[in-house]
C-alpha cells in the first residue's frame, strides 16, 4: 500500500546485533557567499590547470621583462 506521509522514516543501522538510529548530519554554518564561492570555483581551475596556468605566467612574466629591458 502506497502511503503519503509527510514524515520520513528513519533509517536503522544494525551494528553488532543492536539496531539504533543513525546520527544527524552537522548543520552547515551557514551558507559561503556567492564572491566566495566563485573566487574557489576560479582557484579551483586555476590549480586543475596548473601547466597552462604555469605557461600563461611564465609569458606573462617573459613579457613584462622584455618591456622593462628597453626602458631607461
Amino acid at each position: 500500500m502506497l502511503t503519503f506521509d509527510s514524515i520520513p522514516q528513519a533509517r536503522i543501522v544494525r551494528k553488532g546485533s543492536q539496531q539504533f538510529a543513525a546520527p544527524p548530519a552537522p548543520r552547515p554554518r551557514r551558507e559561503p557567499s556567492q564572491l566566495r564561492s566563485q573566487l574557489r570555483d576560479v582557484l579551483g581551475v586555476a590549480v586543475g590547470l596548473w601547466p597552462l596556468t604555469g605557461v600563461l605566467l611564465l609569458a606573462v612574466g617573459l613579457l613584462y621583462m622584455a618591456g622593462m629591458n628597453g626602458s631607461p
